[in-house]
């Protein structure tokens, strides 16, 4: 435990203030709303608890999911369901949280190997739990599988290398029994047994390299028993264009520097930029890791080690981000630069921190602590800044998607053992539903329509006048209504420029300055119609209806449903 000074009081509360607001957004917007995937964790959950049989149990938690095995995602739903008697998907979302809590503490466990002072972590905490992670924290089966895999991954190599000290032999057992877990979690859990089997060559543990490698087969061919290649037709990656390939996996690399809000132009040069950087970076790091023989005395065993255990998570994530650049390029390069791939960039530039920190002379190391504090409190702020109008849309995309499910296509599950795994969400629009269904008035006329090919875009404009977020609920939400049908569809919020995230309205009463709502009216997702339009403006606990007098005659695309092969 470190001393309880002043000095690392205060750093404690430093460490703990970056998580404090984390959890805070997250129990402001997260909704118990299934999105995508959630369904098909729902259905298994469903087909588990309708059978006795425990070998058929077994069956459905090894089961293929896409590309993927998602034992820890099925496990974790279960337990859930088993304590609290339904399918909470919040829940979900705070097991993702505790895989998070779980990576930052080996991080903490790392530093204590390399002596540094607790101030010293402060900026790991700052960098590591930013709400940049948005889109897997608030989305209950992604939370659970892309945090937990990364957490066995790193847990694995923490065990499997600081087992080469006597007194932690056990570790080494530990570290096959997570290794499991980590190939079951998600597909890129299979590459923590050949990153298991460098890290024991480089140890040079012959004997454990052969369990190692017994196991690993085992664990290997048990995730590709029975594998089903994804029968819908997807786009291929160009594998000639390798430049592109390449600009991906350097936009990859450095997503975490997000430029899109000050500087959108020079976002993905900037990005491809710091991947640049921080895979030089790898690569200087490797070398000395595996060809310096650490024969200066100042090097301990434990520092060498930990340099092992940071380099096997490097070569995670490395072979990661390649993985995800090769597999998603094809659906453009500004997907790689998203929230849901960011945690491997923002991984990235936390092992850079620390091994910058332990590489530098007793004499610049507290300059240091000093600049990396200042740095990554900015960082953690300008990212809520500039995510904060994502998360606020995310919020309002999921409310929109229950009212589908029970206004618009009528297909929210009404009975058995569906009803009792998807419970409705309380949201506003459940007090004003039948006023929906009635136009009264047309006095909106400040609603611009755009047609598009396959969707509308309609934007009411806002003149810069202030509006109040403090409710999570809060917004501006579009309504089509037909004779026989009615649709809700979230906005996206353009402020009056960067600079009204920095006004005090905004940063101690949420109120922010408005430009215009914007909302994209797809037309794959709603039926053939003729459909007034409207708005609801949830704001200061008060919903207000209003409608335009513009009709929108659409023809409905039908959209071709994938194959699933879970």
């Amino acid at each position: 435990m470190p001393n309880l000074s002043i000095k690392n009081l205060l750093a404690t509360i430093l460490i703990l203030f970056p998580i404090a607001v984390f959890y805070f957004v997250f129990q402001k917007y997260a909704v118990n709303i299934p999105h995508w995937d959630d369904f098909a964790i729902r259905n298994t959950l469903a087909q588990m608890t309708e059978t006795d049989a425990v070998f058929q149990k077994i069956k459905l938690l090894f089961s293929q999911h896409n590309e993927h095995r998602i034992l820890l995602t099925r496990l974790s739903a279960w337990v859930v369901f088993l304590l609290q008697e339904t399918l909470n998907l919040k829940s979900l979302m705070f097991i993702g949280i505790i895989a998070l809590l779980g990576i930052l503490f080996l991080f903490y466990k790392v530093s204590e190997k390399y002596n540094s002072p607790l101030l010293a972590f402060v900026p790991v905490s700052f960098i590591f739990f930013n709400v940049g992670l948005f889109e897997n924290t608030f989305w209950g089966m992604a939370s659970v599988q892309n945090f937990g895999v990364i957490f066995f991954a790193f847990l694995t190599f923490y065990w499997l290398v600081f087992s080469v000290e006597n007194k932690y032999k056990h570790y080494f057992y530990l570290a096959l029994f997570s290794c499991f877990f980590g190939v079951f979690t998600s597909s890129n859990g299979i590459i923590i047994p050949l990153i298991g089997c460098l890290t024991l060559l480089v140890q040079q543990r012959k004997k454990q390299l052969f369990i190692w490698l017994s196991s690993s087969l085992v664990f290997v061919l048990g995730f590709f028993y029975g594998f089903q290649k994804n029968p819908d037709n997807v786009v291929k990656t160009d594998f000639s264009d390798f430049k592109t390939i390449f600009k991906g996996i350097l936009a990859t690399f450095g997503s975490v520097l997000d430029s899109s809000a000050i500087a959108p132009a020079k976002h993905l040069d900037l990005a491809m930029a710091f991947g640049l950087f921080l895979l030089i970076f790898v690569c200087l790091f490797a070398y000395q890791v595996i060809f310096n023989k650490y024969n200066r005395a100042a090097f301990r065993l434990s520092q060498r080690t930990a340099d092992l255990f940071l380099l096997a998570c490097l070569a995670f994530i490395g072979i990661t981000s390649v993985g995800i650049a090769i597999a998603r390029i094809s659906y453009g390069i500004e997907i790689l630069m998203t929230s849901k791939y960011k945690i491997y960039s923002v991984l990235s530039v936390v092992i850079f921190y620390l091994v910058t920190y332990n590489s530098l002379a007793a004499r610049y190391k507290n300059n240091f602590i000093q600049l990396g504090i200042g740095l990554s409190i900015g960082f953690n702020f300008y990212t809520y800044l500039t995510v904060y109008q994502d998360i606020k849309y995310l919020n309002q995309e999921r409310i929109t998607d229950q009212f589908k499910q029970q206004y618009s296509d009528k297909s929210f599950p009404n009975g058995g053992i569906m009803k009792v795994l998807q419970q409705p969400e309380k949201t506003f629009y459940d007090s004003i539903i039948d006023e929906m269904w009635q136009v009264k008035d047309s006095s909106l006329n400040d609603l611009k329509i755009i047609p598009k090919s396959e969707s509308y875009e309609i934007v009411r404009t806002h003149n810069g006048e202030k509006f109040d977020f403090s409710d999570a609920a809060s917004g501006l939400y579009f309504i089509l209504k037909s004779d026989k049908n009615i649709y809700l569809y979230p906005s996206h919020i353009k402020p009056l420029g960067m600079k009204a995230y920095l006004e005090r309205d905004f940063l101690i009463n949420n109120q922010l300055k408005i430009d215009n709502f914007t909302a994209e009216i797809s037309k794959l997702y709603i039926q053939s119609g003729k459909y007034r339009v409207g708005v609801v403006v949830v704001e200061n606990n008060t919903k207000n209806i209003s409608w335009s007098n513009q009709i929108l005659d659409i023809q409905a695309i039908e959209k071709i449903r994938p194959k699933q092969n879970w």
